[in-house]
């Protein structure tokens, strides 16, 4: 799998090159990447989701927003508009419900339409990733765009993930995305912590989903229902004070943390 050929300049390879030692995130433990092979999988809930799990068990967490075609996470914690403080040297981080947030809804209005062709991105990407001062972080997880194009593609290789959580729906079409997911992971040499399986009650049992699990060769880490709650509640966090929120948080954090330590 090649870089981007936008990404390929000697500039690129520069900024590639050693990039987590020597970059804001040198002080981040594990850089945990959500991503799916479509959208409207619900990734960033998965991702809000996740955040809320880990600092939940006392680690330290950030949560950077890298969809730039919908960076909505920060909605889910917050209905107010907030946006980043700035510092010598870059951004820091808004903290939402104790968690760092970076996100390019910060920094524009809501009404704003966003047009960015490749190279605009991956300008934007560098930018933002030199900027944002996360100082010290057992977890960043990133909120990676969907599919499988260009800028997903660079910031794979520009963040190396230490370990990426998968999102699907039991649909054939949603697997079908996924599978393609799961085999640039495999060439990239990006360990697969495992799959989230999304909205399982609308769909069912079906047994192509075990199916391709088994292909994929990664365990099954949370099932998590089709939430109305959600399009009632103003944030995510509502949800997670509530007994099915505090006991299916614990589940998954604590299947997360077993793959984490098993992998590394």
């Amino acid at each position: 799998m090649e870089r981007p050929q936008e990404c390929s300049s000697p500039e690129w390879e520069r900024f590639f090159k050693d990039f987590r030692k020597h970059s804001p995130l040198k002080e981040v433990r594990f850089i945990l990447a959500v991503g799916s092979g479509k959208g409207g999988v619900g990734k960033t809930t998965l991702s809000v989701l996740l955040a809320l799990a880990l600092k939940g068990e006392g680690f330290s967490v950030g949560l950077f927003d890298l969809d730039f075609y919908g960076p909505n996470s920060a909605l889910l914690l917050s209905p107010e508009k907030v946006q980043p403080a700035t510092d010598v040297g870059g951004y820091k981080p808004v903290s939402l419900e104790g968690i760092k947030v970076m996100s390019l809804s910060f920094l524009i209005t809501e009404k704003e339409p966003i047009f960015m062709r490749g190279l605009m991105a991956g300008k934007l990407l560098q930018e933002l990733t030199q900027r944002v001062l996360w100082g010290p972080l057992d977890f960043l997880i990133l909120d990676l765009p969907p599919g499988t194009g260009d800028i997903f593609l660079t910031m794979l290789d520009l963040y190396s993930p230490d370990g990426f959580i998968l999102i699907t729906t039991p649909h054939k079409l949603a697997l079908a995305d996924s599978l393609r997911t799961a085999t640039i992971l495999k060439e990239k040499k990006i360990p697969l912590l495992g799959v989230v399986k999304n909205m399982s009650d609308l769909f069912g049992k079906e047994d192509s989903f075990e199916a391709f699990l088994k292909e994929i060769k990664a365990p099954l880490l949370f099932e998590l229902p089709f939430l109305k709650e959600l399009t009632e509640k103003e944030t995510i966090s509502e949800i997670v004070d509530t007994p099915w929120g505090n006991r299916e948080l614990k589940i998954l954090s604590q299947n997360l943390l077993k793959r984490i330590f098993r992998v590394h």
